[in-house]
């Protein structure tokens, strides 16, 4: 064999050697692990909370301060990184965090755990952060609980703007606090909705105004909002925002010639719902005067009709007219199927009670 030849021989072998190495690793299998993958998540207004973990057993072991001892960092899982992710701006205790994905690592001790948000996400078991890495630090206490075999992470505490998570194993439970600026986290989405289809026609609009007005924020932002779904399309539905908004920003004639407006063109049911929303708000004598109204308004053959007379006569009955309840729950009754009558004859009877 000639020199060329021989060499050309020799490095044909060597990459079928390094080829056949390749697809040997390429070939590895998965298998199932001892501390299994977990993921929790949860919701908090719009702002979504994931936890993603290895769950270890404690197989017997004694774990606070022997297994996963005191004074040091540790992973808060087991193989790699345990991470939470949050998709808006948070609060975890007292300190301010900001969206994205954090190593959670924590330091515990007899009394007390630190809770360290590493921006480092792509460790192996325990590698400790470095001061830069730390984006947050906060200190809780465990809480003593019944022996718990493999560790878990679980959201509890749910409230309309701030949730409890807690990791929980052997005889420990390890809370922390997250809370969110709703309001801030909904304004910023409806604003980036409102550049897309939602902006378009009356709807998205009225939408986003309504939520101002019911959470008292960016009031002026959702006066414009709500003129332009009226610009769109007049609705009673965007009239009775505007008309709360006004009334909310202190300009009651305003408010009061807009409802007007509303109520001109609202059907039955709307003028009835807003009846009860002076109802509820404790206008009774104003949701009467809406009550009575409405049924003027609409035809006896009307298939709620004996409800709208119904509102009526709770109008009267808030206002301790037991006189004119009594006339109007008699006259639902006229107007109400079979089924509506046992309602009705109780309400008769007591208001009859406590006539005598």
């Amino acid at each position: 064999m000639s020199m060329m030849k021989h060499v050309s021989y020799s490095m044909s072998l060597f990459v079928l050697m390094v080829l056949f190495q390749s697809t040997n690793q390429a070939q590895t299998l998965t298998l199932p692990r001892v501390s299994q993958y977990a993921e929790v998540s949860q919701r908090v207004g719009l702002t979504d909370i994931t936890i993603q973990y290895h769950s270890p057993g404690a197989n017997g072991r004694e774990i606070w301060g022997a297994l996963v001892p005191y004074n040091l960092v540790w992973r808060a899982g087991a193989n790699e990184n345990t991470l939470i992710s949050f998709s808006s701006d948070v609060k975890v205790g007292n300190s301010d965090l900001a969206a994205g994905t954090y190593g959670l690592y924590m330091v515990p001790n007899p009394e007390s755990v630190d809770i360290i948000f590493s921006k480092a996400t792509k460790n192996w078991g325990t590698v400790a952060p470095t001061e830069e890495q730390i984006a947050a630090r906060i200190t809780v206490k465990p809480i003593s609980v019944d022996h718990q075999e493999w560790l878990s992470y679980d959201f509890t505490n749910r409230g309309g703007s701030e949730v409890t998570a807690a990791l929980n194993w052997s005889t420990w439970s390890i809370p922390f606090s997250i809370t969110v600026n709703v309001s801030e986290t909904v304004l910023s989405s409806m604003r980036a909705e409102l550049n897309g289809l939602p902006g378009f026609g009356y709807l998205g609009r009225e939408q986003a105004a309504r939520y101002c007005l019911q959470n008292a924020v960016a009031l002026d932002e959702a006066m414009a909002w709500i003129d332009g779904s009226i610009n769109s399309e007049k609705r009673f539905s965007n009239l009775s925002v505007k008309a709360g908004l006004l009334k909310k920003l202190g300009k009651m004639d305003e408010s009061e010639k807009i409802m007007k407006e509303a109520l001109a063109i609202s059907t039955p049911n709307q003028m009835n719902f807003y009846g009860y929303q002076l109802l509820n708000s404790g206008d009774a004598k104003g949701a009467t005067s809406i009550f009575l109204e409405n049924i003027e308004r609409t035809p006896k053959s009307h298939p709620f009709y004996w409800g709208f007379v119904d509102s009526v006569g709770e109008g009267y009955l808030k206002q301790g007219d037991h006189q004119n309840a009594l006339k109007y729950y008699k006259m639902a009754k006229d107007h109400a199927p079979d089924n509506r009558h046992a309602y009705l004859d109780d309400v008769i009877k007591r208001i009859m009670d406590k006539q005598q």
